[in-house]
């Protein structure tokens, strides 16, 4: 007999409005950090930029995309911030302690583990 696994995606788990109020409240925590505030405070479209973070964190976890396109260009994006390896060590330290203010502990590692994998591969790809 052959057992099919049971798909359970983050973004089921978790919900979209959890989602979105752990992207505000890790965007409140960003734009009041010393290191990483800089480069927020700054920012045009601040509900706009956190709505499109929520929608890249909901589909990368699953979700159904939102009804407009949500392009996404990380490498050209963050390019022009000069990020170092501490911006990037800090950044995942405030998204840990925000998603573990914010949600259960297994969200919050499954969530976590997805953030370090991006943050590398951004990482990686700045250094070029």
């Amino acid at each position: 007999m052959t057992t099919h696994r049971r798909l359970n995606p983050l973004s089921q788990r978790i919900g979209r409005e959890a989602v979105e109020r752990t992207i505000a409240e890790f965007y409140r925590r960003l734009r009041a950090d010393a290191l990483l505030g800089p480069n927020f405070a700054s920012l045009p479209d601040g509900p706009a930029h956190e709505r499109r973070v929520a929608d890249f964190w909901w589909i990368a976890m699953g979700g159904k995309p939102p009804e407009y396109e949500v392009a996404v260009d990380m490498v050209g994006v963050h390019a022009r911030l000069n990020l170092r390896a501490a911006h990037f060590t800090r950044w995942l330290e405030l998204l840990r302690q925000t998603l573990d203010a914010e949600l259960p502990p297994d969200q919050s590692a499954d969530w976590l583990r997805m953030a370090e994998g991006i943050a590398a591969r951004l990482a990686t790809a700045l250094a070029r």
